[in-house]
């Protein structure tokens, strides 16, 4: 139980957390916990599904549910004098759900179309496709919504044994930021405790630096653009590489004065966007670029992106452009907790994931890191042979020779 009292706040924003994600998730289970927060909302012993959405959307308010590799949050917000019902609401349906054969029928084409959405999206395709090559033979390189096999044969049984496996006391944590009385909290959400405490599911696996494959890997779509990601494996979360690792990213791809959208994209117009980020788990992460362009530029913006790469690895960066990316960063990270929504996501995910360290920790690693620090962590990245994915048309043979 975490919570956050904000004294000026009028809103109250609750998340029940459940420590599993498609990373635990075996061969057979593969989507359950995707699957899981689907059926959850299908009704209760108090509650059927349009009773469960109505008593909090007719109060103003907002209720819904996301899956993670890592994790699954069920949430609320509301205004301050709804905070007892979102409770009672989100402890019931974590709970008390029915999760009957037909509502794991309904859900099962529900999710299905799900997956035939995402992947008529290039974007989403060559994101899941290069995961897939980097992480290859650890659960964070699997989807998270599942596979139309793996959905298919989900059955009632097998969702309901995920559910009683995964969610229980021990592995739940409840977050909450606003208008918050913890005390009353507390007493709302007992229920959670007399939830049945099977054995512990699965431990997570733990991915080891040569786990993962690299090379090219390419899907062939009759669409006008090349959507291409270069990946590289980086520090999870409690690696201390990652603050140098962010600080990369935000000087080689974090808008539009960063030297990647200068160079490419300024001076050569060869793309309309292109992003350095970082995507970070518990114990391992990936550093990629990603970016948008016709089939003839590919090979030219490629060659642009490994210049500035390997420019960076042998000379660093300058100190105003560190000392920039270092404000820019401590902007970014303090605006996006502003809010009580956010609030509760951070108390909600550091709890779970055992992150003991405050915002202000956060913030300070970012500032001790030094030049050679930047460029000593830019030469691990790039050093190492990349993955480069691409979802679109037929591109030059030149272009994709050097990476595959």
């Amino acid at each position: 139980m975490v919570s956050e009292r904000m004294a000026s706040s009028r809103t109250f924003c609750v998340g029940i957390y459940a420590g599993v994600g498609s990373r635990q998730e075996t061969a057979a289970r593969h989507g359950a916990s995707h699957f899981l927060e689907h059926v959850l909302f299908k009704g209760t012993r108090r509650r059927t599904a349009e009773q469960i959405s109505a008593a909090v959307e007719s109060r103003g308010g907002e209720l819904n549910a996301y899956t993670t590799k890592e994790y699954t949050c069920f949430y609320a917000r509301v205004l301050a004098a709804d905070a007892d019902l979102a409770t009672d609401v989100l402890t019931d349906m974590v709970s008390e759900s029915r999760v009957r054969t037909a509502d794991v029928d309904a859900e099962r084409a529900v999710i299905l179309d799900e997956i035939a959405m995402h992947a008529d999206d290039p974007g989403e395709v060559v994101a899941e496709q290069v995961a897939d090559a980097v992480f290859a033979g650890s659960g964070l390189g699997k989807m998270v919504i599942g596979s139309p096999a793996s959905i298919e044969a989900m059955s009632r049984d097998t969702v309901v044994r995920h559910w009683r496996q995964h969610y229980r006391p021990g592995n739940l944590v409840v977050a909450a930021a606003g208008d918050v009385d913890h005390d009353r909290l507390v007493e709302q959400v007992a229920a959670l405790d007399a939830m049945p405490q099977p054995g512990a599911g699965p431990r997570p696996d733990v991915p080891t630096p040569d786990t993962g494959l690299t090379g090219l890997v390419v899907t062939r779509r009759k669409v006008e653009q090349v959507q291409a990601v270069l990946a590289y494996r980086s520090g999870g979360l409690f690696d201390d590489r990652r603050y140098a690792s962010g600080l990369l990213a935000t000087v080689l791809g974090g808008g539009m004065a960063s030297r990647l959208f200068v160079e490419v994209r300024e001076r050569r117009g060869l793309t309309y966007g292109i992003d350095a980020g970082e995507t970070t788990y518990s114990d391992a992460g990936m550093w990629s670029v990603e970016f948008a362009c016709a089939p003839e530029r590919l090979g030219p913006i490629l060659d642009v992106v490994r210049g500035q790469l390997d420019a960076v690895a042998e000379h660093g960066v300058t100190a105003t452009e560190l000392a920039d990316a270092k404000t820019q960063m401590r902007g970014q990270t303090v605006l996006s907790y502003e809010g009580p929504s956010s609030r509760m996501g951070r108390l909600g995910t550091t709890a779970l994931l055992r992150d003991e360290r405050s915002l202000d920790d956060v913030l300070a690693h970012y500032d001790a890191v030094t030049p050679d620090e930047l460029r000593a962590e830019a030469g691990r990245i790039f050093g190492s042979r990349p993955t480069l994915g691409l979802v679109g048309p037929k591109v030059p043979a030149a272009a994709t020779r050097p990476w595959a």
